[in-house]
């Protein structure tokens, strides 16, 4: 016997949520409750690609505000939230991800808390499920009546999924979960190489730290004798630079906007990056549409080594480095592209455009009230210092494999995710039984 679900059919029988789960609603907070620090509150906008994040941006109440009716909002690592309202958020499903463990946030009005009865629903097996596609899908259609889209608790109690032995979830939860902890671990080796990429180019381009050293009779630190040789050993009395370099702007090294699609030279389709989904060097999402529909901002021509820095809402951080791809891309207007005029500044570009200082610098410089923006040629006019072309080379040698390999390792997660995403279905229908799927993942 089966049974139809959004993500096909089942071999197991399906019952509402409510059948092994309680559902909390968040709490109204007053506007007064608010604080600029204390516990944070977790909001519809901090649920974004199935994960509930704390951000920059984070809402926070007092101790002096925390009673004993609040503790049924207290939120924990690992805790299933769903987003309860708003145009396009409707039915998100996201898990809290905490780095400190210490941290205590409380659930806002119109997010949602899923409560798995204990031996009944394994909280990991629900998570994986109704985050699927298929099921935001159904939820948000369900949501989205007239006016504003929202979701009652009741209606999101009655959504019916499968239902197999609580061990036949468990096992299924720790198939997917593997395959997510590969997804972190390689997250986490990006975050490490990003950070490590910055930190060579703050010391060599902003820090002088290498000339600093030789000024000193000093062997330059974590620096092998041959690339400290291509460093001047004194700053120029009067620019305050290395000897020899010279100050510029990345225009200098970087074409701006070098290449959009027109009528005479447009593609059949277009493979297109927004801002939205472009964030802190991930391009979370690349749709395709034929050329005739896609928006009239898919225009701009990305290439393998290229840069891309968002412009409109610049502090919201939608930059990203362009590796090699199976097709090219394209990128909305909004974005500043820039193409390396030689390939050996194609890390200093990125690293140049995409630290903090010079992010904060574009959302200082950006107006324009509900959508602040600067125009691509405040990118491109960021300023610099341009070392030696042979400095400019053994750059490029160290931080361009850091970013060759980060791209490697994101192209990696996407077949990872879909993998995760595709082995669900057929979990679920028998298609493939868990001892195979297990064995696979091992090999």
């Amino acid at each position: 016997m089966s049974f139809k679900t959004p993500l096909g059919k089942t071999i197991f029988e399906t019952k509402p949520i409510s059948a092994g789960c309680e559902f909390v609603s968040g709490y109204a907070f007053k506007s007064k409750d608010f604080s600029d620090s204390g516990y944070p509150v977790i909001k519809i906008k901090n649920i974004q690609n199935k994960q509930v994040t704390l951000n920059g941006d984070n809402q926070f109440i007092p101790k002096s505000v925390i009673t004993e009716k609040l503790n049924k909002f207290k939120l924990t690592h690992g805790d299933i939230l769903i987003a309860m309202t708003g145009q396009g958020s409707v039915g998100r499903v996201g898990k809290l991800v905490l780095n400190d463990k210490q941290v205590t946030p409380y659930l806002n009005q119109r997010v949602g808390k899923f409560v798995p009865h204990h031996n009944v629903l394994d909280k990991d097996y629900l998570y994986y499920v109704i985050s699927t596609s298929a099921y935001e899908a159904l939820l948000f259609a369900a949501g989205s009546g007239s006016g504003q889209p929202n979701l009652s608790p009741s209606l999101i109690k009655g959504v019916e999924i499968p239902f197999p032995p609580i061990k036949v979830q468990e096992s299924i939860s720790k198939i997917l979960r593997d395959l997510d902890e590969k997804i972190v671990t390689n997250v986490q080796m990006n975050q490490t190489l990003e950070q490590m990429a910055q930190a060579i180019f703050k010391s060599w381009f902003v820090d002088f730290e290498p000339v600093k050293a030789k000024m000193n009779g000093e062997q330059p630190e974590a620096m092998d004798a041959a690339t400290a040789s291509l460093f001047p050993e004194k700053l120029d009395s009067e620019t305050g630079i290395p000897a020899g370099w010279s100050q510029g702007v990345i225009s200098d090294i970087a074409k701006l906007n070098a290449k959009s699609w027109t009528k005479k030279n447009q593609p059949e389709q277009v493979h297109y990056v927004d801002l939205a989904n472009t964030k802190n060097g991930v391009i979370e999402t690349v749709t395709t549409y034929d050329f005739d529909e896609a928006p009239s901002r898919a225009r701009r021509v990305l290439n393998s080594g290229d840069t891309i820095v968002g412009t409109v809402r610049p502090g919201n951080r939608s930059f990203a480095f362009i590796g090699k791809t199976e097709q090219p891309l394209t990128g909305s207007t909004g974005f500043a592209v820039l193409s390396p005029k030689e390939e050996f500044w194609t890390s200093f570009v990125y690293l140049a455009t995409t630290n903090d200082d010079s992010i904060d610098e574009y959302a200082r410089l950006a107006d324009g009230g509900a959508y602040p923006a600067i125009k691509p040629v405040v990118v491109a006019d960021t300023p610099c210092v341009i070392p030696t072309t042979d400095i400019a080379q053994k750059f490029w040698q160290l931080t361009g494999a850091m970013l060759k390999k980060a791209h490697q390792n994101r192209l990696e997660n996407e077949e990872l995710a879909k993998l995760r995403d595709t082995l669900l279905p057929k979990l679920l229908s028998g298609e493939i039984e868990l001892g195979n799927a297990e064995a696979s993942l091992n090999d």
